[in-house]
């Protein structure tokens, strides 16, 4: 019985069940990542515990202890995220050697439901590149086609799912790091809203410019909604975590027909961002399926004029407060991706900043009437599915050339600037077997609206959430392994 198969639903009423213990699946989870975690990489450092976790599990259990709602259940983390006595790199050779004295809160509740950690997901240098690739330990592989990204910056928490490593990674979202690997590597991701999940550690505890989450990423909507169920809720050490709305979400999980919802569904977004036929043919086909539920479809562009600006000036503020110093002290160290953003961060004005919250606020009263009229808004995940491990970024999308970072990212930031829960979910495969993704948009104060739209699709459509078969005799190309310094993947 190939338990890493199973969904963390499945894995945690087994072990509630006695059908196996926490001791099978950490076996399980350890065995899939000794299989395949040397080709794709996702797992940058395995916890030398899980197993003694796994045991006091089962302990708890065989006294008699009532069953939690991740019993026993296999998960990962990504990589700057903190975790008490595991090495946290944040994919950087500065912190190459950093091991935490405290879990993040998140792990905190993970560990605390009963899931148990297997180890770290692989990230870029602090989580600022649209491919997952850094110094210390080299590129995260999609388990689709080892020839391609996992996208970025949670690339490593999205091909450990996809690869069957664990049924639950933790990823983090800013510009659409849990969104675009999860549509990269054909799996479910949610970013969460603000607060929703609280941050702790975390060196700007309202980070009210950048908007940065932390959120589940797994193979099925359910098992997201179950991790939610562990994950959400107010803490006093985030402060934004106490004005938000904790849903219900297994009654999330369970919706079924969408009669009644009405939702704006946008190609392109007029023309900006740059999007492969194949991606806009699946999202379409997707929209299909969402109208056979009940739902009523509006096809309607929405203009992102002035988002670039916008982006520029509030991650201008992230970027020199949380890096600036870094680069100073460590630039030989550093990925010239993260230097070159710093650097074009520090070109910025204070007026330049302002002016883009400014506008932020114009582009907030020109969405608001979509977001409040409609249930849900549905866009492509992504202009491109997952592109060359020897291309920075795709070089063409569509017919038009890709120049810069956001070009791939404006889709998410559409939604990140505005506080949107968004989730992301499967809908289809490219003529070359690469998975595609939409992203349904839903509420600024609640994950509610996104998961059940989410819901709905994936229980009528259980064929598209799939893993896929892995080509582990796929080597690493030179060209690759010389873009961030000749690590060897373990």
């Amino acid at each position: 019985m190939d338990l890493w198969r199973k969904s963390a639903r499945e894995m945690a009423s087994g072990v509630a069940e006695g059908r196996w213990s926490a001791t099978d699946l950490a076996e399980a989870a350890l065995a899939r990542a000794e299989q395949v975690n040397g080709a794709v990489n996702a797992v940058c450092t395995l916890n030398p515990r899980a197993l003694e976790d796994a045991a006091e599990v089962d302990a708890r259990r065989k006294a008699g202890a009532e069953p939690r709602a991740l019993e026993g259940v296999p998960f990962v983390i990504k990589d700057n995220i903190e975790t008490a006595g595991l090495r946290t790199t944040f994919g950087s050779l500065t912190r190459k050697d950093n091991v935490p004295d405290v879990d993040g809160i998140c792990v905190e509740r993970l560990r605390a439901a009963g899931g148990v950690l297997i180890g770290k997901a692989n990230t870029p240098e602090f989580a600022h590149d649209v491919v997952t690739t850094n110094r210390i330990f080299g590129p995260s592989r999609n388990p689709w086609d080892l020839r391609r990204t996992a996208g970025g910056s949670s690339g490593g928490s999205g091909a450990a799912v996809a690869s069957g490593i664990v049924p639950l990674a933790i990823g983090t979202d800013l510009g659409g790091s849990i969104r675009v690997p999860a549509a990269y590597n054909g799996i479910v991701g949610l970013r969460t809203v603000p607060g929703g999940v609280p941050i702790w550690p975390a060196e700007f505890a309202w980070d009210t410019l950048t908007s940065h989450v932390h959120g589940p990423m797994t193979r099925s909507v359910g098992d997201v909604c179950l991790a939610m169920s562990v994950l959400a809720g107010p803490d006093p050490r985030d402060p934004r975590s106490l004005r938000t709305i904790t849903p219900d979400y297994a009654a999330c999980a369970g919706v079924r027909s969408l009669a009644g919802k009405r939702l704006m569904c946008v190609r392109d977004f007029a023309g900006a961002v740059p999007t492969d036929p194949a991606v806009l043919s699946q999202m379409e086909a997707a929209v299909e399926r969402l109208a056979a539920l009940g739902a009523g479809i509006v096809w309607q562009e929405l203009s992102l004029e002035g988002l670039r600006e916008i982006v520029s000036g509030t991650r201008a503020f992230g970027m020199i407060g949380r890096y600036a110093g870094i680069v100073e002290a460590h630039r030989g160290e550093l990925m010239e991706q993260l230097v070159n953003q710093v650097e074009g961060s520090l070109k910025m004005t204070l007026r330049d900043v302002v002016e883009a919250e400014r506008q932020r606020t114009v582009y907030w009263n020109r969405i608001r009437p979509f977001l409040t009229d409609f249930d849900a808004i549905v866009t492509p995940a992504t202009g491109t599915a997952a592109f060359r491990l020897d291309q920075p970024l795709p070089g063409e999308v569509g017919g038009r050339p890709v120049e810069k970072f956001y070009d791939t990212l404006l889709a998410a930031y559409a939604f990140t600037v505005v506080d949107a829960a968004v989730a992301v979910v499967p809908s289809g495969l490219t003529p070359e077997g690469l998975p595609t993704g939409i992203q349904i948009v839903g509420g600024r104060l609640s994950e509610a609206a996104a998961l059940e739209i989410a819901a709905a699709y994936e229980a009528a459509h259980p064929d598209l959430f799939t893993l896929p078969e892995i080509d582990l005799s796929v080597p690493l190309s030179d060209e690759v392994r010389a873009t961030t310094g000749g690590y060897t993947i373990r």
